[in-house]
């Protein structure tokens, strides 16, 4: 905690939501904190038949972070975000003992142009807040067009055989939670877990920050 402190003072923690300065030890502004707690509505949706709790509706405040962590490298928002799902996780699955966390996983070359893949350093954060260990489960083999640039009929066949398992027997029997940063169609989850099924998992649920599926309107606040 005091070294948390000391690196504030030189580089000050933001609120992800709406980028105001605050203390070390919180997760989002006193303001963005309020409408969060007000506004959050953990939602259990499916993902190709796979069962998915996202915290938010993906709009607003927390559009606009995740796009910053997606897009501008504020991957230091990852914490903090992370907090909250963890909570969600533990609360809609009800304590469900999971025996590994992994994450979707992207194609080499859009990571490598990147720089990272924000749903692994999603996970490994999960990892380390719900004391699960995070395992690559899969490898993504075939680059493939953006998911929301396409129609749902044209998402399931984009994906076809764009996932593999890295290894079978570590996953076989296991209880698994796999985890992206945004949940739309259910196609990405839903095709990652469908694949990761073959090895004969024990259990596989999977979570998300944020549910765009549910939006309303683009113009909310929250």
């Amino acid at each position: 905690m005091i070294l948390k402190k000391i690196i504030a003072f030189f580089y000050p923690e933001r609120c992800p939501y709406c980028n105001s300065i605050i203390e070390a030890e919180q997760i989002a502004c006193d303001r963005c904190m309020k409408i969060l707690c007000d506004k959050q509505q953990p939602i259990i949706r499916g993902a190709r038949g796979y069962r998915c709790v996202a915290s938010f509706i993906y709009d607003g405040a927390v559009r606009r972070a995740l796009i910053n962590i997606k897009f501008n490298e504020k991957i230091q928002f990852i914490p903090q975000i992370a907090e909250i799902l963890a909570k969600d996780i533990h609360n809609c699955y009800n304590g469900e003992h999971f025996d590994l966390i992994t994450a979707v996983p992207m194609h080499p070359k859009d990571q490598q142009k990147r720089g990272y893949n924000q749903s692994e350093l999603l996970a490994k954060e999960l990892s380390r807040l719900l004391e699960i260990p995070y395992i690559p489960t899969l490898i993504k083999v075939k680059r493939t067009k953006k998911q929301h640039h396409l129609k749902y009929t044209e998402r399931k066949t984009n994906l076809s055989g764009a996932f593999a398992i890295i290894d079978k027997a570590r996953i076989s029997g296991k209880r698994i939670l796999i985890t992206d940063d945004i949940i739309t169609s259910g196609v990405t989850l839903g095709t990652c877990c469908k694949t990761i099924s073959r090895a004969k998992p024990d259990i596989i649920c999977a979570a998300a920050i944020a549910n765009a599926e549910a939006v309303v309107s683009k113009d909310s606040i929250i």
